[in-house]
């Protein structure tokens, strides 16, 4: 199958959530009451307003829209709203226009021109948002939306219609001081199309090659005459194949969003539900000389799965120095997923079969208490901001096998099989996690900007299987951030930071037991630009991480495999520049060098980890004419590159270099959007080795759209 993580996994119903999340689920409930309570009792006291939430027509805020490509702040970073040329890390936005103009149809096309992140190298996977930041892949420790983590702990894991978001913003580097269990390269924060002020709606059509048809719509505005409630409901259908036979990649998709506010307060309920079919197998026959172009996977291959998410976002303004947030969610997945592996055994073109049933439920719940203070000492102004957040995760899957006959590769005919494989394991993994953190945000000296931040994690794992522990442990780690920074007022910013990282492991080794946390730190430098009084924004930056305890999946049994500890050392530069009106660019570029340093296995000693090309680059701009007979008339076009990568940690086999180019043609008039986008538009498609298994790069695909807004 590959890329299946085959160890126990075993859960407990909701029921049984720890009496630490029951707790918090309880004083969640007391918060929002006490809040709105607090703020009518406050309406005769000084107090600060928060900001009107509306779709255009205001200044920017960290989460809500943007206007072009150029996102000027973020709460990413510091989880406070703050401008990104004040920020000592590197953070790139991927904002909604440029999603948008783009056409993308999933996260890994939105952050695929970002400087320092690499995607496609599993080629063409609808399952998973396969992406590697800095050389660390954050498909699942790093998947966050809305400043909560989106975990799994197996087969199953959360999927993102980008239709339903505002913004994607990239961290780079560690980032466990604010948000806890992390990969030491950095995470994906998608961020959720919120209500707004503002009455609008929208709605779209699509339809494409390979067979595309899609539809979705945008409504939001105020529920009320005095806006006290405001709405939003986003939703998506879609009917589509993928680019490689037999693979399908259909979803319905809801989200509805209401928010409560006053002057002091307000409260977001959100709530996504993610019905979705994707292939189960996206690799490829390969014989002793040759990878054919015949799938794997063929009648007997597909991934139901449905997701539910729901929680809110509370913000509560005391005064002009104290004010409160809380981010709440509970999310589900189920997911049964069928598909046929070659068990090994061949006789000429022929091949052994073996069909595989597989079933998982996957529950989570978090809660993210923060309290900030804003204040100044002598000529320090602080904003200082404290938290407590919880996570409970736990995964359920049961599996069973079965011989499905022979078959020849040349000409595979896998017919349905009649009897699905009985369920013969029932395995599972769960986490707990505690984290407090503290962080100071000072700036003095008519420029200066430091920043400091640490956080105390306590986090229990454990695996059984039939509902009976084999394997747990507890763990706790202290990491910490720092950053300094100076900003002149010609909009250059040089900084300096140091971040650490801990994440601890649901995977287990060979011998059944799980592995040990894992560590990071990261030593950075770099400098950003923004023009006054223009739309640009320009990053360089310079790095080292370090992670202690590395380990890659093993191919064969499907364990994790300890591998040490890996080094990396990168350069990347980036720039988001409006050149003139109606024309935007973007341009990355991205060095990495990676070196296993210590290894149990010595002979990978000074091999470089998988998945980690020495170059990537990437280039997309956008023109729409502004005045004359042919305004509102649009061309875009854009290519990448992404360099030659090893397949694996002994490095015996390096992926070729992939260049895809993309293009699209806009056509604006009124209320009326006509777009045309192709992906990959000269068709390349190399050949991808990955954990032992073939893919094929996704191939070329033609979209036109249809929107209409009001």
């Amino acid at each position: 199958m590959g890329r299946k993580n085959r160890q126990s996994l075993a859960g407990k119903p909701f029921s049984t959530i720890p009496l630490t999340a029951r707790s918090l689920l309880a004083t969640s409930a007391l918060i929002v009451a006490v809040s709105f309570g607090m703020a009518q009792a406050q309406e005769a006291a000084p107090s600060v307003a928060l900001p009107t939430v509306t779709v255009e027509g205001v200044a920017e805020t960290a989460r809500g829209p943007v206007e072009g490509y150029v996102a000027t702040r973020s709460g990413a970073g510091t989880k406070t709203d703050t401008p990104l040329i004040e920020t000592p890390r590197s953070v790139s936005v991927v904002t909604r226009q440029e999603m948008d103009d783009r056409g993308v149809q999933n996260v890994v096309d939105a952050v695929s021109y970002t400087a320092g992140v690499l995607t496609g190298s599993y080629g063409y996977d609808p399952r998973f948002d396969d992406i590697y930041i800095r050389g660390f892949s954050v498909s699942s420790r790093g998947n966050f939306r809305d400043s909560l983590a989106q975990p799994s702990a197996n087969f199953a894991s959360w999927r993102t219609e980008t239709y339903g978001l505002e913004r994607i913003d990239v961290i780079k580097g560690p980032a466990s001081v604010l948000y806890g269990q992390t990969v030491p390269g950095g995470l994906i924060n998608r961020i959720s199309k919120m209500p707004v002020d503002t009455p609008f709606a929208e709605v779209e059509g699509q339809l494409g090659d390979p067979a595309w048809s899609q539809a979705a719509f945008d409504v939001g505005g105020r529920a009320n005459a005095d806006g006290s409630v405001l709405y939003r409901l986003t939703g998506v259908a879609r009917a589509a194949d993928g680019t490689v036979s037999y693979s399908t990649n259909n979803a319905l998709y809801l989200a509805p969003a209401v928010t409560f506010q006053n002057e002091t307060t307000r409260l977001t309920i959100l709530g996504t539900v993610l019905d979705s079919r994707t292939p189960s197998n996206t690799q490829y026959w390969q014989t002793p000389t040759m990878l054919t172009r015949i799938p794997m996977g063929t009648t007997y291959n597909a991934i139901q799965q449905t997701q539910e998410q729901i929680g809110y976002q509370l913000e509560h303004a005391f005064n002009d120095v104290w004010s409160a947030k809380q981010n709440v969610r509970y999310g589900h997945i189920d997911n049964h997923s069928m598909w046929m592996d070659a068990n090994g055994v061949m006789n000429g073109p022929l091949i052994s079969m073996t069909a595989t049933n597989y079933i998982e439920t996957v529950n989570s719940f978090q809660a993210d208490n923060q309290l900030q203070a804003k204040f100044t000492t002598g000529p320090v102004e602080h904003k200082v901001l404290g938290g407590v957040d919880y996570l409970w995760l736990d995964s359920s899957y049961g599996m069973g096998d079965g011989p499905a006959g022979d078959v020849n590769i040349f000409n595979p005919n896998v017919p349905n099989l009649l009897v699905m494989p009985a369920i013969t394991s029932r395995d599972g993994a769960g986490l707990n996690q505690v984290g407090l953190y503290l962080q100071d945000q000072m700036a003095f000296g008519n420029g200066w900007r430091f920043l400091i931040g640490g956080r105390q994690d306590f986090a229990s794992t454990s695996q059984s299987s039939f509902g009976i522990e084999t394997a747990g442990r507890d763990d706790q780690a202290f990491t910490w951030q720092a950053g300094l920074l100076y900003a002149f007022e010609n909009g250059v910013s040089p900084y300096v930071s140091y971040a650490t990282s801990f994440l601890p492991s649901i995977n287990v080794d060979q011998s059944g037991q799980l592995l040990e946390p894992s560590s990071g730190e990261q030593y950075e430098a770099g400098v950003k630009y923004q023009p006054k009084g223009g739309r640009s924004f320009f990053t360089l930056s310079a790095y080292q991480i370090t992670q202690n305890n590395y380990a890659v999946p093993d191919p064969v049994s499907f364990f994790y495999l300890p591998v040490g500890n890996v080094r990396v050392r990168g350069f990347e530069a980036e720039a988001l520049v409006e050149l003139a009106q109606g024309l935007d660019l973007t341009a990355a570029y991205t060095f990495t060098q990676g070196r296993i340093i210590n290894s149990l296995d010595v002979p990978t000693i000074g091999n470089t980890p998988p998945n980690m090309p020495a170059h990537i680059a990437s280039l997309w701009a956008k023109y729409t004419v502004q005045d004359g007979d042919w305004k509102g008339f649009g061309v875009g076009g854009g290519i990448r590159y992404i360099g030659p990568f090893w397949s694996d940690t002994n490095n015996l086999y390096k992926n070729g270099a992939q260049y895809p180019v993309d293009a699209a043609l806009y056509y604006e008039k009124d209320n009326w959007n006509f777009q045309l986008n192709a992906k990959n538009v000269f068709g390349q498609q190399n050949a991808l080795l990955n954990e032992g298994y073939w893919y094929w790069q996704q191939g070329r695909s033609v979209i036109a759209s249809v929107r209409y807004r009001w």
